[in-house]
């Protein structure tokens, strides 16, 4: 009988994976792929929202320090005299005046009835409370759609506006009172105001002709040695400020107090559901104060 060596078996018993082994494994390492993708995409969208809910928390608290600071300050110069009461010479020779009066007038004059019609057109109000979940129910364009009757957005209607956080003034260079620069409406200003294309915001821009002596103490970017300085509104993209008053009166300046509702609507990442934050201040008349 004829004897078979090692090496002859050994060589007998070698083969090849199989057809079904080849498609197991390329199975195995599909998946693994798969999941580990998965689990990259999810960690830079988690990481992508947590950086616009971030950023559009900073604009929240922006717009809300500065109805504080419009706010008190106001009411710490109201025993000074008005600019257009001074001569040049006196402010020359560093006569104080009410720097905030005429912003502060702005903001009062336009601020709505919470019974109004346009209130309601703005939200579903209920005891002068406002949803936040109204703003997100029908999406963000619900804001800005202008279909209603009039032609005007729910943003038009309650007067919706942002304060220039870098640019908190009253008056120009000759001491004409010119709020615009500050107080951004949507009446005056309608083209500012849009929904977000990335995330809840306000987009700055520079322009050397509102350049006056208080420049020192804006907000610099760039070379500040040839006047660069981004300190004028050109977009508030998915935020806005409403204004309202306490619902006696249908005179504003007789409210005993301002409810200041700040909102924010954008879609973040990888998904069709808005996103919003908001924040409510009340600042009390300082008529009264």
């Amino acid at each position: 009988m004829p004897t078979l060596n090692l090496r002859t078996l050994h060589q007998r018993t070698k083969r090849g994976d199989t057809i079904i082994e080849i498609m197991f494994a390329i199975a195995v390492f599909a998946l693994v792929a798969v999941i580990s993708v998965s689990v990259m995409n999810l960690g830079t969208a988690t990481a992508e929202n947590a950086l616009e809910v971030v950023t559009a928390r900073n604009e929240l608290n922006a717009q809300a320090e500065a109805l504080r600071f419009v706010h008190s300050s106001y009411i710490s110069e109201k025993t000074l005299p008005l600019r257009s009461d001074l001569t040049n010479t006196q402010v020359a020779n560093g006569e104080k005046y009410q720097q905030y009066a005429s912003l502060w007038d702005a903001i009062v004059k336009n601020a709505i009835n919470p019974n109004s019609n346009e209130a309601a057109s703005f939200l579903n109000i209920s005891d002068t409370t406002v949803s936040q979940s109204d703003v997100t129910a029908s999406g963000c364009a619900r804001m800005y759609n202008a279909s209603t009757p009039g032609g005007r957005s729910p943003l038009t209607q309650a007067n919706a506006f942002v304060l220039n956080a870098r640019n908190l003034r009253s008056r120009t260079l000759n001491g004409t009172a010119n709020v615009d620069l500050s107080y951004v409406s949507i009446r005056n200003q309608p083209d500012v105001f849009r929904e977000a294309e990335l995330n809840a915001r306000i987009i700055y821009e520079a322009d050397e002709a509102f350049v006056t002596e208080d420049s020192d103490s804006q907000f610099h970017e760039g070379d500040i040695a040839e006047g660069i300085i981004y300190d004028q509104v050109r977009w508030a993209e998915g935020i806005w400020v409403v204004a309202m008053t306490d619902g006696t009166s249908s005179d504003p300046y007789a409210s005993a107090y301002y409810d200041f509702y700040i909102q924010t609507c954008w879609y973040g990442p990888n998904t069709t559901a808005p996103t919003s934050l908001d924040t409510v201040i009340r600042l009390y008349n300082p008529e009264g104060a």
